[in-house]
Order: C-alpha cells, then sequence, then structure tokens
C-alpha cells in the first residue's frame, strides 16, 4: 500500500510544534514562534510569518510563500523555493551539510552554507541577496548582476559562482500560486531543471505543461492520463479540486 503523507494544516498561531519523522504534508498558514521538523519526508509550505523553522535531516521539499526570520537546514535533502509572492522573504538561512537545491525568486538578507553539496539559484529577476557566505563544502551559484553585489565570503572548499544575465521570473509558477489554478503553458526558452516525473523525459521547446499551485510541473498528455486513476499531484498529493483545461 502506498505511503500517502499526513496532511496537517495550521490555521492558527502555533507556539512550537515539533514533528519527527514520518511522512507529512504540512501547510503553515497562521504563523508560528517556532517549528521544528525531524527526519522522515516532508513537504512543507510555509504561508504565515514563521519566526524560527528548524529541520534537521530526512528529504524536504520547502515552499516559502511568507517570511522566515530564521531557516536552519541540517543534512539531509532539501528542494527550497522561496517564491515572490505577497511578503515571501528569509531573513537568514543557515545551511549545514547535507545535499541541497535552492531557488530564489525573492529576498535573502543573508546565506551561510557550510559544508555539503548546494546548488542556488538566485538569478531571477527579482532576486536579492545581501550576504553570502560559504564555508567548504562543494557548490554551485548561480547569480545576476545585482546579486553578484552581494558581500560574499568563501573559506574553503569549492565554490563556482556563475554570474548571468537576469533571468525572467518563472510567471507559470506565479500565476498558478496567486490565482491557486492549473495553468497551462507552451515551453518556448524557459529552463526547466527536472524531468517529467510521470514519464521521466526532458522537456523541450514547444511542449505543453501543467504548472500546479504545488509548483510542480508535467506534460499535459502525462497528467491527463494520470488523473484517469489518481485526482492529485503524482508528487506531493497535491488535491487537484479544478478540472483539467
Amino acid at each position: 500500500m502506498e505511503d500517502v503523507p499526513q496532511e496537517q494544516e495550521f490555521t492558527e498561531y502555533i507556539e512550537k510544534k515539533d514533528i519527527v519523522g514520518g511522512k507529512t504534508d504540512m501547510n503553515s498558514r497562521g504563523g508560528a514562534k517556532e517549528i521544528s521538523i525531524k527526519g522522515g519526508s516532508h513537504i512543507i509550505k510555509i504561508n504565515g510569518h514563521v519566526e524560527t523553522l528548524n529541520i534537521f535531516g530526512g528529504f524536504r521539499d520547502l515552499s516559502v510563500k511568507s517570511n522566515i526570520d530564521y531557516l536552519i537546514i541540517q543534512g539531509g535533502i532539501s528542494k527550497l523555493y522561496i517564491h515572490n509572492y505577497k511578503n515571501a522573504k528569509v531573513n537568514k538561512l543557515d545551511i549545514i551539510g547535507g545535499t541541497h537545491e535552492i531557488w530564489i525568486y525573492s529576498i535573502v538578507d543573508e546565506i551561510i552554507i557550510r559544508g555539503g553539496i548546494t546548488k542556488l539559484w538566485g538569478n531571477f529577476e527579482n532576486a536579492r541577496i545581501l550576504k553570502l557566505k560559504t564555508i567548504g563544502g562543494q557548490r554551485e551559484i548561480y547569480l545576476n548582476s545585482k546579486t553578484n553585489d552581494c558581500e560574499k565570503e568563501n573559506e574553503g572548499g569549492t565554490c563556482n559562482i556563475h554570474v548571468t544575465d537576469p533571468e525572467p521570473e518563472p510567471m507559470f509558477y506565479q500565476e498558478s500560486l496567486s490565482e491557486n489554478r492549473i495553468k497551462i503553458t507552451t515551453l518556448q526558452n524557459q529552463k526547466l531543471e527536472e524531468p517529467c516525473t510521470i514519464c521521466l523525459t526532458e522537456f523541450k521547446g514547444g511542449d505543453e505543461v501543467y504548472f500546479l499551485p504545488c509548483i510542480h510541473h508535467f506534460h499535459i498528455a502525462c497528467l491527463r492520463e494520470w488523473v484517469k486513476k489518481e485526482k492529485s499531484c503524482p508528487i506531493c498529493k497535491f488535491e487537484l479540486k479544478n478540472k483539467l483545461e
């Protein structure tokens, strides 16, 4: 039997919440003073102000659409999206070990990366980084001219910084997020880092793609076949309440 994530939605303010192990789909809407997540496999959506978010080990898909004062990620595997959505911002991001992919569409005041392997894309038009410090480890970092002007410090390890022209905002994500609807886009020059997880083939120019409010994307034909049996996102189980166009 498939291990389905346990849904946890918090609409009220939380003083302190601890989640240990398991598999969850967590949505923090009411905000929190402190959230601590240890191990397990989690989909985390931050839609309300959180003062401190501690994540230790495990696997997580973290989507930030509000403000986090202090985000600490220790070990494990992460995919982190900091969206250009309303007041989304991370004041301080502290990463210690592990393997991580980070997409910054909004503002991060300070980033500290210690050890581990990290890929960071901070070259989008509205990305803003004030301070970037790396200590050991291996990282590939993509910045535009504005984010490259941030205060930078590197202490050992491999840190390759690539400066590019500002990448346009992926509006198909932002429209899906703000309108909470399923968005169809025909790819032109958009860069999608991962293949379609249904058919496992790379996206290419001319492909028609569904972008879901949960930020995941699939070929139109693939998702239409999928929903004949399942009415949720193949990755995070986001409920597809709206009909596919």
